[in-house]
């Protein structure tokens, strides 16, 4: 045997195994589901955040005045993760503990907003949407691509994070199409 022809065997053997090994890794990072990092959901009396209020009609409103609903444990066992619009394609997110009443800034980092870039290294512009449950601690981010811009047809990537103490930490690869499992916000 030639030194090409053993050169073309050997990376006729290799792409395949490096193929293979990248849809495993993918296919390990689409297994993570909310009932791997449960947690008891908190049932005391919240302490609503600042930021929320009741207008005189009664009705939960933001610190905008933008229509809010009312404060309640919707992800990791005693916080609010609220989702709020600043304009077409612009989204950003709060995180409240309602035990304390306190904001949690590490959410900031999912803003697509005027404050915040929201382009991809390869150039889309993107609207991050949260998938979350009250009783676990994982987040599931899907960025909607161009969505906002004329384009034939969107694409979606996804990648899954975990809540421990105060911080967002990244499971996953971004992976480059979505599942469409999770709870959209309220």
């Amino acid at each position: 045997m030639t030194y090409k022809t053993l050169c073309f065997a050997a990376l006729a053997c290799v792409i395949p195994l490096v193929c293979l090994k990248s849809l495993a890794a993918q296919g390990d990072d689409r297994k993570l589901e909310f009932d791997q990092f449960r947690v008891d959901v908190y049932h005391g009396g919240p302490k609503i955040p600042r930021e929320f209020h009741k207008d005189r009609d009664g009705l939960w409103v933001d610190e905008s005045g933008k229509p809010a609903s009312a404060p309640h444990v919707n992800f990791a066992g005693e916080y609010f993760l609220a989702a709020h619009s600043c304009g077409t394609c612009c989204r950003y997110y709060t995180l409240n503990d309602l035990r304390t009443g306190g904001e949690i800034g590490q959410v900031s980092m999912f803003d697509a907003s005027d404050r915040a870039p929201h382009i991809t290294k390869d150039g889309h512009t993107y609207v991050p949407i949260l998938f979350f449950k009250p009783d676990s601690r994982l987040l599931i981010v899907q960025y909607e691509l161009d969505l906002c811009t004329r384009v034939q047809h969107n694409q979606c990537r996804q990648r899954y994070f975990v809540f421990e103490d105060g911080r967002f930490h990244a499971v996953s690869k971004t992976l480059s199409s979505c599942t469409r499992q999770g709870e959209e916000p309220e």
